[in-house]
């Protein structure tokens, strides 16, 4: 149980981050902020076009240098995206109850294979749930922390589940939708996606539900500007396109 509560908190926590101003007036950083703000919201559009039309590699170039330093494009492509920085520690060592490959064999098979062993397309993979299809995305929320090195692009993934033909009688589908965060750091002035951490290591599961910062704690002490969607098609106004936490 306090497993499922540590996942609980830090679920809500990347959610519901309280959203609070400093002291100064929406009208002095109204500008800077949805300037940011439209920035991210463009860059997001970009890196989940990369990802839903499986262009790994572009997808690659948005991570964190930090990331990139421990992690190549060949890795990238060999686990469809889906790693963290450090995959051969912990969990994350093993597939389906197999060793992680000699990283000499990962740079030197890229592509996939099927189950009968053709070689497929290579495929994004939003989550280790094989039956989900992402087809959209509505941008739901940008939070930009109050220094401006950091945001959370918070999205709602629209596509389609299939429940597992193994386990079920028929083809059962239904329309599916999640919510998704995208955590981006500013580095010598560029956004990119922040370092993140496979969640299940601190909550002690060996089931891989999301990723979260590798600062995670330091990113729920964070004070951050809110802005809705809508904010972004418009001109600041101080009641309708902020929150300040301050209700």
């Amino acid at each position: 149980m306090r497993g499922v509560s540590k996942i609980t908190s830090y679920l809500l926590s990347a959610l519901f981050l309280l959203v609070v101003f400093s002291e100064q007036s929406w009208g002095q950083v109204s500008d800077e902020v949805l300037n940011e703000a439209k920035t991210l919201a463009k860059l997001e559009n970009d890196y989940f076009k990369k990802r839903l039309n499986n262009d790994l590699k572009g997808a690659y170039q948005y991570q964190h240098p930090a990331y990139k330093e421990k992690i190549s494009v060949e890795e990238f492509l060999y686990f469809e995206g889906r790693l963290i920085s450090d995959y051969r520690k912990g969990m994350q060592a093993h597939i389906s109850g197999v060793m992680v490959p000699p990283l000499e064999h990962i740079k030197k098979n890229t592509g996939k294979r099927d189950i009968l062993g053709f070689p497929r397309p290579s495929r994004y993979k939003w989550f280790e749930n094989p039956f989900i299809k992402v087809k959209s995305y509505t941008l739901e929320r940008i939070s930009i922390s109050k220094d401006g090195k950091y945001a959370m692009t918070e999205i709602t993934l629209k596509g389609r589940e299939r429940l597992n033909p193994a386990l079920v009688r028929g083809d059962i589908a239904f329309d599916m939708k999640r919510t998704h965060i995208d955590y981006w750091e500013k580095v010598k002035g560029q956004w990119a996606i922040t370092v993140l951490i496979d969640n299940s290591s601190i909550s002690g599961s060996k089931k891989t539900l999301y990723f979260i910062p590798n600062n995670n704690d330091a990113w729920q002490k964070m004070e951050y500007v809110q802005i809705d969607s809508a904010s972004l098609l418009a001109e600041p106004d101080p009641e309708r396109h902020a929150l300040n936490g301050k209700n």
